[in-house]
């Protein structure tokens, strides 16, 4: 029996959202799901030219919730049409965040006018992930860079993340995700506490990485194993004015082709900030005049499966195709990684800097 599940995702300006959407996309599609994202209808209008500027915040909620209600109807008909036998539909703000925009009353009226009442919104969704505001305790990780629709300042911030608390306050499956020391952490919380939500098992935090040797056989192995899946992803690395790292991937997954954006920023020598956002083929082309000619393409074909609850992912490269790169969760509970004996380790390479895609992209061997 197919399960569809629509999981809202919101939270202040600067949250880390657009990055959460990325994120799941690719962790969830790996785990066997089909993952369908609906994008921020507010941040749809206003870069068409629809803005609060334009008319009145009141008027413009309800081009929102029109526009909304339309976009999560399609999603739903598509889930229950698409091949898989679970989906989940990602929602980058629900029905309620306009509530934080307007007010309880008005909003309210306006609802009226698509003959619903607050009170039955909740049931619309399975469950919301809040993304605390950047502007709450990380001020020095605010920008107002990756989204053209921001304008918020940081106090502006802080009052629409405490809104949109306010607004999911009464749902009954809600995870609120705080800010961490190091913004990798706050997403690997956020996805686990959607595994948690489905009662899936929860990745770990931690991940034990290996070279290992590749051969024919070891990659047939790999396709009898549970829960098998591969992926062609190729990246190119983005040159960069400001000490960032960029890159842009493709990720071909049978007949499904994702493209993506990842922007690094070190705030010191121990933590960055990692940004990602789905592009389109389009947008992903438009970067191509900002490949950096000194970084080889990254073109690896990834194998991946689970067994006994951990997730392994190999990562065999173009341009040894004799080795591979081995990922494994480290077992939260203290016991021992088994690796498959068909696998044949050549050494343990986790936090080795050198088995990196950006080195890789520099150095082209293991």
């Amino acid at each position: 029996m197919k399960s569809i599940k629509r999981i809202v995702f919101t939270g202040g300006p600067c949250s880390g959202k657009t990055t959460f959407t990325s994120r799941a996309q690719q962790v969830f599609g790996e785990r066997g799901y089909r993952v369908i994202i609906d994008h921020e209808s507010a941040t749809d209008l206003i870069s068409g030219g629809i803005s609060p500027a334009t008319m009145g915040m009141y008027e413009f909620q309800k081009y929102c919730i029109a526009l909304q209600l339309k976009k999560e109807e399609i999603c739903y008909k598509a889930a229950q049409e698409i091949e898989g036998d679970k989906v989940l539909i990602f929602i980058d703000r629900g029905i309620n965040d306009d509530m934080a925009y307007v007010g309880a009353e008005d909003f309210r009226e306006i609802l009226k006018g698509f003959g619903m009442v607050p009170e039955e919104i909740n049931d619309r969704y399975d469950m919301v992930v809040h993304l605390i505001t950047a502007a709450k305790g990380k001020e020095e990780a605010y920008t107002l860079s990756n989204n053209a629709a921001r304008y918020e300042t940081i106090e502006e911030a802080r009052y629409m993340d405490d809104m949109a608390l306010q607004s999911w306050k009464d749902h009954p499956n809600r995870a609120i995700i705080g800010n961490e020391n190091e913004f990798e952490v706050k997403m690997i919380k956020a996805i686990q506490s959607v595994f948690e939500y489905l009662g899936e098992g929860t990745p770990v935090q931690k991940f034990n990485r290996y070279l290992v040797e590749v051969d024919d056989e070891v990659l047939e192995r790999f396709t009898k194993e549970a829960n098998y899946s591969t992926s062609h992803i190729v990246q190119h690395y983005l040159r960069s004015d400001n000490g960032y790292e960029r890159r842009i991937r493709s990720r071909e997954c049978g007949a499904d082709v994702l493209y993506s954006y990842s922007e690094a920023n070190y705030l010191s020598t121990h933590e960055r900030v990692k940004v990602d956002r789905v592009l389109t083929e389009r947008q992903y082309k438009d970067y191509f005049h900002q490949v950096d000619p000194e970084l080889n393409v990254i073109d690896k074909t990834r194998y991946s499966f689970i067994k006994k609850g951990l997730f392994f992912k190999l990562e065999v490269f173009d341009f040894d195709k004799t080795k591979g790169i081995l990922t494994v969760d480290e077992p939260s509970d203290g016991r021992l990684v088994e690796i498959p004996d068909y696998i044949r380790l050549i050494k343990d390479v986790t936090g080795d800097l050198n088995y990196k895609n950006y080195y890789l992209a520099k150095s082209q061997k293991f």
